[in-house]
């Protein structure tokens, strides 16, 4: 594992945990792949005990499955659990936009701005844009609360390797920033249901998008053995 790694948090398995989990977020780590304890723990240079503890947090989170007397693997990419990412997703953020859109003052308008300008910039590369992706859609609903963005931002980040997926097979770069704009502009201007439209349309429609693409390429090959 070659990623950058993560400044270290309150404990090593919390420093673990947040490494390993933006390795499979982000494809550094591949679907189906063994997760070994030993090896890992000579990677970061730790017991094997953290290791063991992120491990079943990832098993908690869905990012990795344990399969008796074979071990820990990282978990397919599935159709269904991408579908139901996104509907979680469209819904949190639709409730989102109708409890942020009535707060947005200047300020807030001008950061999410920004945040669509700097993604826009940098949108032709996945690695930088994926965070700049996450900030945009955060701007959107400073004035929603912070429990609610909290769990916005898991969804987002369980969605990030779906997402590169789609940009790396389909391309939909022209699509969303024409959305994007469209989203901003109703936001800016006040457009509760406006807005709310767009973001269920957006998330949720490319949730289908994904979870057709993942069923088309079942059937054209078969799930790899896992090792």
């Amino acid at each position: 594992m070659n990623e950058k790694l993560a400044s270290r948090p309150t404990t090593t398995a919390a420093w673990i945990l947040e490494n390993l989990r933006s390795a499979i977020l982000q494809g550094s780590i591949p679907a189906h792949s063994l997760v070994r304890q030993d090896d890992i723990a000579a990677t970061y240079g730790v017991s094997r005990m953290p290791v063991r503890e992120a491990i079943r947090s990832l098993e908690a989170e869905g990012l990795v499955i344990a399969r008796p007397n074979r071990g820990s693997f990282v978990a397919p990419l599935d159709p269904d659990d991408a579908a139901e990412i996104f509907d979680i997703r469209a819904s949190l953020e639709a409730l989102a936009l109708r409890r942020s859109i009535p707060a947005m003052d200047d300020t807030k308008k001008k950061a999410a701005a920004d945040a669509l300008a700097a993604l826009e910039q940098a949108q032709a590369k996945p690695d930088a844009s994926s965070d700049l992706h996450r900030d945009f859609h955060l701007s959107l609903y400073a004035g929603a609360g912070s429990r609610l963005l909290r769990l916005i931002g898991q969804h987002i980040d369980a969605a990030e390797r779906y997402l590169r997926l789609e940009a790396t097979l389909v391309g939909t770069m022209d699509e969303d920033r024409y959305e994007h704009r469209a989203l901003l502009e109703a936001t800016i201007t006040g457009d509760v249901r406006g807005a709310t439209r767009l973001i269920e349309r957006h998330v949720a429609g490319t949730g289908l998008e994904i979870a057709e693409l993942l069923r088309a390429r079942a059937l054209q090959s078969p799930a790899p053995l896992d090792e």
